[in-house]
């Protein structure tokens, strides 16, 4: 992470946006969802304007437009390419589950899932993948992406030289949040298997 952090520093300004806008969008734009460090990125932009190595407002751009551009481009692709692949990466069970949820649930679920950093990389994907309106998706999906781009390079911005510390916090809640996710998801399977017993013992 150092070795990034004097990349950023040491590049012409125009290539840290470059990086900002890039990491943000490919974090989601792939079909087959990878991790990138697209919050941590995007944080470290802030640093860097703080540091007057970039313009404040170049860097807010990117951290809006590239998380907008990502999750459009992978629900698009999720749409096109991705049912196949998403299928057999989640399994049936947690296909039906994804397919109800992101079709059918509430809203605030798009907003909770764009935010953790484990669900992030292959949200637009797989909306895309279980055809989630268009309308519904986007409506709650890039506002969210906006305020967490923005958000991200604001707290960047305001920490200033402690750009370590915010680093070390930064993987600190991802891995909080990692765990979360982890936590949820054996819940809703603990609960599937009960409903399953359940059913099982009426008949």
């Amino acid at each position: 992470m150092k070795s990034f952090v004097e990349f950023l520093f040491s590049v012409p300004a125009g290539w840290v946006v470059a990086t900002v806008f890039l990491m943000a969008a490919l974090e989601t734009a792939v079909v087959v969802g990878i991790f990138l460090p697209g919050e941590i990125t995007i944080v470290l932009g802030g640093v860097a304007a703080a540091h007057g190595k970039v313009s404040f407002a170049a860097v807010i751009a990117a951290a809006v437009a590239g998380p907008i551009a990502g999750d459009v481009a992978g629900y698009i692709l999720g749409r096109r390419y991705g049912e196949t692949v998403v299928r057999r990466k989640l399994g049936k069970r947690r296909w039906q589950r994804a397919h109800a949820a992101l079709s059918h649930g509430s809203g605030w679920k798009i907003v909770l899932a764009r935010v953790f950093p484990l669900v992030r990389a292959v949200l637009p994907t797989t909306a895309g993948a279980v055809e989630t309106p268009r309308s519904r998706f986007f409506a709650w999906d890039l506002p969210t992406a906006a305020l967490w781009g923005a958000g991200s390079a604001l707290t960047g911005y305001l920490a200033g030289r402690d750009y370590e510390q915010i680093l070390h916090w930064g993987e600190r809640f991802s891995l909080v949040a990692g765990a979360l996710v982890a936590i949820a998801v054996a819940w809703f399977l603990w609960r599937a298997v009960r409903r399953r017993r359940s059913r099982r013992a009426s008949r």
